[in-house]
């Protein structure tokens, strides 16, 4: 098959339209193209990266906006993503969601093609082989704990503070619906380590909203800039103050993560369509992981809530305490541990439980790298079930 032939442009076509409706004097912007499609057989996930420029608002800074196409059903012919079945309620069109980013335009930067930094291209093209790898999805609300991905990607134009991402809705790009699903345009917002520290106490949108009260942290449009020398704590007064009274009158408000972790159950079954009770379950984290259990046991678990870690294998794990309320939980007090094929676990967590992994593992939250990894850590539940803990170098984690 050739791109000349049997194409349908149905799903580049309403990208495009909601591209134009912010930008309507850049009707053939630029664009980074793989040179052979995905579906040629090409090692690039995405078809095309289209870039516009952005002059900002009153509270956001000129700006480079990266929009990719191809997460989403570009064609409608099965080429990349499955043809949707007439049963499907609510289909999302492929992932359901595409990609932008906004890259903040030094002032000396002209608008030429030769102008535009090509990395954010690399950082989109990377984000998509691992979703097109694992399957995952991401959503509003997610965040991702990068290290040395992005300083690296961003090397050639020196060093930066920014080495993780936020996810959130893009403030211009409008979700819509065509007869291949449904799409919604998700966001990356680039953040230092102590503010991504923050958002998994609280939540991505609380401090996604502190940076767009500053035009310094982004503004209205959440405009990243990779030359940003101070944090929002920094620049915004009683920032961390304001977070620290949220969190101790409501506890954390962060339900759900992507992190590098991971679940088995002996004997394992992948086609279960439905839960059942089992005695024992390992769970894999990396230290990053880790910190973030030990964070959500002191911030939800022990007030009574849930919380989800979405894996890199496409794996979910769901932590419920005694007084979370919440459709589909499936576990209770007698029977703590249920599984879902190999997808979805469920595990509840009881009262002295809680305080029994707050004690063994809080000396986890010091470690400052993975030299004594790794560790294991076993929490006896009633009746010989039993939850062991493994805490594991990232580099074990295969889809990084």
């Amino acid at each position: 098959m050739t791109e000349a032939n049997n194409r349908s442009y149905v799903g580049i076509d309403a990208i495009v339209q909601t591209c134009s409706k912010v930008y309507p004097d850049q009707l053939n912007p630029t664009q980074a193209a793989s040179v052979v499609k995905y579906w040629l057989g090409g090692s690039e996930s995405l078809d095309y990266i289209s870039i516009y420029h952005n002059q900002g608002n009153d509270t956001s800074p000129a700006h480079w906006h990266y929009v990719t196409f191809g997460f989403t059903d570009l064609h409608g012919d099965g080429r990349v993503h499955k043809i949707l079945s007439k049963d499907e309620v609510n289909p999302t069109s492929g992932y359901g969601f595409e990609l932008t980013f906004r890259l903040r335009k030094s002032a000396e930067i002209g608008n030429s093609v030769q102008d535009i930094p090509l990395w954010p291209c690399k950082l989109l093209q990377y984000l998509a082989k691992y979703v097109f790898k694992t399957g995952t999805q991401f959503h509003a609300g997610h965040h991702i704990p990068f290290g040395h991905v992005l300083p690296n990607l961003y090397s050639s134009y020196g060093d930066t503070r920014i080495h993780d991402l936020l996810i959130t809705n893009d403030r211009q790009l409008k979700s819509f619906r065509t007869n291949l699903g449904s799409v919604e345009f998700l966001q990356l917002v680039g953040c230092f380590e102590n503010e991504l520290e923050a958002a998994q106490e609280c939540n991505v949108a609380q401090i996604i909203d502190l940076f767009s009260t500053n035009r310094r942290t982004g503004g209205s449009l959440l405009v990243t800039d990779m030359t940003r020398q101070e944090s929002c704590f920094d620049i915004i007064p009683n920032a961390k103050q304001m977070i620290r009274e949220k969190i101790d009158k409501e506890g954390s408000q962060l339900g759900r993560v992507l992190a590098r972790c991971a679940w088995n159950i002996e004997p394992v079954s992948a086609n279960d369509t439905s839960f059942h009770s089992v005695s024992s379950i390992d769970l894999t984290f990396d230290l990053d992981a880790a910190k973030i259990f030990i964070k959500i046991l002191r911030t939800r678990l022990s007030r009574g809530k849930w919380f989800i870690f979405d894996s890199l294998n496409d794996q979910s794990i769901c932590f419920i305490s005694t007084g979370a309320k919440n459709q589909g939980i499936m576990v209770n007090s007698i029977q703590q541990i249920m599984a879902l094929g190999t997808r979805e676990a469920q595990i509840m967590l009881l009262p002295d439980q809680i305080d029994l992994c707050i004690d063994r593992l809080s000396h986890i939250s010091n470690l400052k790298d993975e030299q004594t990894l790794p560790l294991k850590y076993e929490v006896p539940f009633h009746t010989n079930t039993k939850m062991f803990i493994s805490i594991v170098s990232s580099k074990e984690f295969s889809n990084e």
